[in-house]
């Protein structure tokens, strides 16, 4: 991994900073949960001890602790007083609709408004029939209402009708529900047919209720001549007694209006869960538009808890949680309903309302979440922003400083790769090495190194030249030494010593030779300026001299480009040539050809020589153009340095170019090339 992903990586460590203050602010969320819930229950516990001593108010008379086998009659608060047509308007918009009876189409709404209780009853019917003579058989389809106003005084209504429109009630029986032709005008209504049965919309004084009330409704279809009677009804099947009629109070509703706030929900429950009273609504209070904004919208998301949605009233009326009816048992509960990213989280705290004869109900207190929400979001969008705007900043710094170090890392490297060029020269300078850090240090060592090492190196380099000048003149003398011996010294053993003397002389100056040419040459090049010359008209000269000197080997000569005029020195260019065909004489067998190529490649000519023979051994293909280096293994009787090649690479590193050396492709021999740059005059 680069250095600036590595930094990269160490800069996203900051991520923790913006996890951090996510974990904060889902801390102070919950902290912030823990005081609304407490705050909700402070609440609904003042309105609890304000109703404690209250019993009256809570349970009007007596049945409301007895067990009521019948159905329960829910009323809602109206908003208006309907009129009795029979129709469903407006005002009953929003009632919920209890079944009448089990198995049945039926259906029963009731709402109260000022002193009267209003009821809507949908009746399916497919046959509806109506009343006859008066008080004569068939009696027609009638409904029946039953209520207590006093303990043990049940009172019945009948409820029928010659032909659609409004009626007054009968007061009947609980036996045969048949017509009394007795009136009660104070119970009236209305009968509308439907295009599924008909409907009936009664309105009944609450005094004349009280806390129980059943609804019958008695069916009669014809049968032939006969006619057939179904009863489905609230009432208690087995006793005739009515189930319970429970509506929010107006003096209940009066108290919990003093408590009631913005946002908030006060609703009294009964000892069985049923609302005996509701002031305010749940609804969320202005944020300024925060809730809107797709930012808001994702930290809610990310803020959002697995709360279940908000419990329905089963049946309508009836609180049906169960962490909620806790408080209906003596145990105060809160519970959290509805948090998500599309709807607002609703908090409900439930308080048992407690007096001598024990728990009397509750009172439950809900509110929207929406404060929490809009701390939480705005907390969370400033400490998100901030944190991820430090993020930012340090991974953009740790990404340019990375950029800036590795760059500062990658120059040095090139300048240590490409320290020792390619004749065996060494450049000592290194960049940065003025910095103070550790990377200048660095730089500083290896310029100091590299120094060292090139100062070596121009040792070695004029070793050659130095021994060669120190070991002429002892050489002089024993050769005129041996001159001298060869006219004093007469015997005939003698001339076989001398012979070998001289002979070890001669290769000694040979190998002094070979070795002073390089550094000559060198410093010849050095010396030499560069100028145009026609290197095709040089190489061919040089061929037709090699002819008459390497009469063993067929020297072909072919030029395959026009223009071959170069810029350099025509002379050591004829060197080049040399001992490059030198070197080809050297390893190809007698009676052989020696190709001379002089083409073309883009902008370079290409001098090639190439010979039959060996291969170039593996281990020596890169290191043929260095000083030193030979694998003739004295193959013609002469020592080699291994200076001949070098001297190739010197002179095509004059003319500014290049030189390699390969296998011929059908390894049956060498070829060596040299590229020079084509100039035009």
């Amino acid at each position: 991994m680069s250095l600036r992903l590595q930094l990269l990586a160490v800069g996203l460590l900051t991520l923790v900073l913006p996890w951090t203050g996510f974990r904060y602010v889902q801390a102070m969320e919950a902290a912030l949960r823990a005081g609304l819930e407490q705050s909700l229950v402070a609440s609904a516990g003042t309105v609890a001890a304000a109703l404690a001593e209250q019993k009256a108010a809570l349970c009007a008379a007596p049945q409301c602790t007895l067990e009521r086998a019948g159905a329960t009659i829910y009323a809602v608060p109206l908003a208006a007083e309907p009129e009795l047509d029979g129709a469903r308007d407006d005002v009953w918009n929003g009632v919920p609709a209890a079944p009448l009876g089990s198995g049945t189409e039926h259906r029963v709404l009731a709402g109260t408004h000022g002193r009267f209780v209003f009821l809507l009853i949908a009746v399916t019917d497919r046959d509806v029939v109506y009343q006859g003579a008066p008080r004569e058989p068939p009696y027609g389809d009638r409904v029946v209402l039953a209520a207590e106003p006093m303990p043990g005084a049940p009172r019945w209504w009948l409820l029928n009708t010659a032909a659609p429109g409004a009626l007054r009630a009968q007061e009947t029986g609980p036996e045969r529900f048949e017509p009394s032709e007795v009136y009660d005008a104070r119970v009236i209504g209305a009968w509308q047919e439907t295009a599924t049965g008909y409907a009936l919309e009664v309105r009944v004084p609450l005094n004349l209720i009280g806390e129980t009330l059943a609804v019958g409704v008695i069916d009669v279809d014809r049968d032939g001549g006969e006619y057939a009677v179904d009863l489905a009804a609230t009432w208690d099947g087995e006793t005739g007694a009515p189930g319970r009629f429970i509506y929010q109070r107006p003096e209940l509703l009066a108290l919990l209006g003093q408590f009631g706030r913005a946002g908030g929900r006060f609703r009294l429950l009964d000892g069985d869960g049923w609302v005996l009273a509701a002031a305010g609504r749940v609804a969320p209070q202005a944020t300024g538009g925060e809730s809107s904004s797709l930012v808001a919208r994702l930290l809610r998301w990310l803020l959002e808890r697995d709360d279940p949605p908000y419990p329905a009233e089963q049946p309508a009326g009836r609180v049906a949680d169960a962490t909620l009816r806790q408080s209906l048992i003596g145990s105060s509960a809160t519970a959290w309903y509805g948090s998500g990213p599309d709807r607002e989280a609703i908090v409900a705290a439930a308080v048992p309302v407690v007096g001598p004869a024990g728990v009397q109900g509750a009172v439950l207190f809900e509110q929207a979440s929406e404060p929490i929400l809009t701390l939480t979001n705005r907390a969370l969008v400033t400490l998100m922003t901030f944190t991820l705007l430090a993020t930012l900043v340090v991974g953009a710094g740790l990404l340019g400083y990375a950029t800036w170090l590795s760059l500062r890392v990658r120059r040095l490297a090139h300048a240590a790769e490409t320290a020792l060029g390619p004749r065996g020269e060494i450049r000592s300078g290194m960049p940065g090495a003025g910095a103070g850090d550790e990377l200048g240090g660095l730089a500083r060592s290896f310029a100091e190194l590299l120094e060292r090492l090139r100062e070596h190196t121009e040792y070695l380099r004029t070793l050659a030249s130095k021994l060669s000048h120190e070991l002429r003149t002892p050489l002089a003398v024993v050769t005129t030494s041996l001159d001298n011996l060869e006219h004093e010294v007469t015997a005939p053993t003698a001339e076989a010593y001398l012979a070998r003397l001289r002979q070890g002389a001669g290769r000694l100056d040979a190998i002094l030779a070979a070795m002073s040419e390089a550094t000559e040459l060198e410093q010849a090049i050095r010396a030499t300026a560069a100028q145009p010359f026609d290197l095709g008209a040089v190489i061919e000269s040089c061929c037709t001299a090699y002819r008459d000197v390497y009469r063993e080997r067929e020297i072909a000569y072919r030029r395959a480009a026009d223009a071959t005029t170069v810029v350099g020195s025509g002379e050591l260019a004829a060197q080049l040539l040399d001992k490059l065909v030198d070197n080809a004489v050297s390893f190809s067998p007698a009676g052989s050809r020696i190709d001379v190529t002089l083409g073309e490649a883009g902008d370079d000519l290409v001098l090639s020589v190439a010979n039959f023979g060996s291969r170039l051994p593996d281990k020596m293909r890169g290191r043929l153009f260095d000083s030193l280096v030979s694998i003739r293994a004295r193959r013609d009787g002469r020592p080699h340095l291994g200076l001949g090649l070098h001297i190739v690479a010197l002179v095509a590193d004059f003319h500014g170019g290049r030189c390699e050396a390969d296998d011929l492709p059908d390894g049956s021999g060498v070829e060596f090339k040299v590229w020079f740059p084509r100039r035009t005059v």
